[in-house]
Formats: structure tokens, sequence, C-alpha cells
């Protein structure tokens, strides 16, 4: 079933939540280290008036803290940025590879091959889905590379390993780093100095670079995952997603269960071609379609919370007081 619908530019809920974490990340790394730089020149503004007031917010540190010189304590806190948002980003690509197994499982698809075949930064999840190594082979470089350089982030407070400074110093891997894509402009991409022991002077955009690299292994990966998928695997993930998941997607379509897997399926993830009629036949070919409505029958048991229905309710309250 599912027959007509447009799946081509599909994406899963892993990728939907990836993608959502890769923008804020962006804009996160951005306002964060913009806001250390306007604060480094305020600084070097104010220097001569004596010390610096920080002003606390809401924290327990007192009024406001008070510095003679911001210039180190700014760049300090620039790398700091840099090395969390490199722990976040392998984080988020991290839950993408175990968002998407999940959804590969319970579609009941079979591994095209063994978990060992993949590449490591991948979690072998290449392989599952039938990506060939030879195909990704500058993704995996990059995130590989990334991977270890979070590693002796989390794990060597932030000195670089062995296996770091023999990855960065690979042939292959410059040719690599190369010929990534980039934008049009004067900014090289190119990685700080990396030596075995030394402590990296990671800068924010390193972090998104790290982003970048694993949006682009995510969408690539997620693209097979799809299609492996097909229609009734997207529309049995959107009824999940509606009515069994344990942190239900948001969803702004709550007229009855079909129309809340196709909203979800059409705004959320991006399938075209998709009917109500389509919707409830891949629903019961699927035998989830008793369970969808029984699941929604209990979250609205008074029946659906429409917004005009909402709209009535909230004037005619007002009118009896």
């Amino acid at each position: 079933m599912g027959a007509g619908m447009d799946i081509d530019a599909a994406i899963s809920e892993p990728l939907v939540k990836l993608i959502a974490f890769h923008n804020a990340f962006n804009r996160n790394i951005k306002v964060s280290f913009g806001s250390l730089e306007m604060l480094s020149g305020v600084s070097a503004a104010d220097r001569s008036a004596g010390l610096i007031a920080l002003p606390t917010g809401t924290e327990p540190w007192g009024r406001e803290t008070r510095w003679r010189n911001l210039d180190q304590p700014v760049k300090e806190a620039a790398g700091f940025l840099a090395e969390m948002g490199l722990a976040r980003a392998t984080a988020s690509f991290e839950d993408y590879l175990t968002g998407a197994k999940a959804e590969f499982d319970r579609v009941g698809l079979v591994p095209a091959q063994s978990k060992r075949s993949g590449t490591s930064a991948m979690h072998g999840f290449d392989a599952i889905v039938g990506i060939k190594a030879s195909s990704i082979a500058d993704l995996a470089r990059m995130a590989t590379f990334f991977g270890v350089a979070r590693n002796c982030v989390v794990h060597r407070a932030n000195r670089a390993s062995g296996e770091l400074a023999a990855l960065c110093a690979e042939p292959a891997f410059l040719e690599t780093l190369a010929r990534w894509p980039k934008r049009v402009g004067k900014w090289k991409l190119s990685l700080p100095s990396i030596r075995e022991g030394h402590v990296v002077d990671w800068r924010p955009r390193h972090a998104i670079m790290a982003s970048d690299v694993y949006y682009r292994c995510a969408t690539t990966i997620d693209r097979v995952l799809v299609q492996k998928m097909g229609a009734p695997g997207l529309v049995r993930m959107a009824a999940h997603w509606c009515f069994f998941a344990d942190s239900p997607a948001p969803c702004p379509a709550k007229l009855n269960p079909e129309t809340m897997v196709r909203s979800q399926l059409v705004g959320r993830y991006l399938v075209r071609a998709t009917s109500l009629a389509g919707t409830v036949a891949s629903l019961r070919s699927s035998g989830q379609w008793d369970a969808a409505r029984a699941a929604f029958e209990r979250r609205y048991p008074n029946g659906p919370e429409t917004s005009l229905a909402t709209r009535r309710r909230a004037r005619r309250s007002g009118r009896a007081r």
C-alpha cells in the first residue's frame, strides 16, 4: 500500500531532529562567539576605566563579576565553546544513527550487509542500509576525524591523541579537506595545528564544520533509508511518532487519526501526493489502524481539540462571566 505517494524528497524522524539541531547549533555558536567578540571589544575600550563588571543574571554569583582584563578569558571561552560544540555535534549524529537504526528495525528491514562491513564513524549503519564504503569515502574520513577529535576533547582534556595526529597528516585526509564543499568567499577551510599530547586550539568555526560534516553524513544515509522504508514504512513511522512513541512528535492536526498521520507525512516528513484514503489504507495494511484509532480516542476522549472548537468554548466562557 502507499502507492501514489511521492517519497523522493522524504526524510525520517531522526533526520528531522538532526536538522533542527544543526540549524540551532549554527545559530547558538555564532551568537555565543559574537557575544564574546563584542565583549572583547568593550574590554579593550574600557580597560583604562579599571575593573570590568559582568552581569550574572539569575545565576548565584553575586550581583556581578569583576575582571581586570578579559582578553585571555574571552579567548579561552571561545576555545571552550568550540570544544563543547565538537562534543555536541558528534552526540547529535550518534543520536541520529541510533534513531535511524530504530526506524530500520521497526519497519522490519533486513540488513544489506554485516555491521562490521561499515565505517566505525557511522557505527556500521552505512553497511546495514547497503551503502558502499567507496561511495562515501570523503564523508567517512571527515566523520572519523571529528569523532576522534570529540574523544580527545571528552576523554583527554582536549590533548591530541596519536590517532588524531596521524589522521590529520594522512595525504588522503588532506586531499579530502582541500576539496570539501564550502561557501564562496575568502575563508579558507583549515584545521588548527595538531600534535600528539598537545592541547588543540579548536575555534568555533571547527565546531560548525563538524556539524556540517555530520549533517552531510546523515542526509546521505537518510536518502537510502527512506527509499528502503518506502511509503508504507513512512506511514508506519508517522503513526508511531503520532501515537505510540514515549515522546510523540508535535503535530498541528488533531481532527482524527488519519488527518494527524497525513499531516505529519506532508508537513514533517516531506512526503508528497498523500491522500487521507491512502493513509488509512496503508495503516490498515500494516495492522496499525485500529491501534491508532484507539490511541487517538484515549488522548482525546471528548473529541478532537480543534482550534475552532477551542475558540467557541472560550467565547461561551467569556459570556458566562
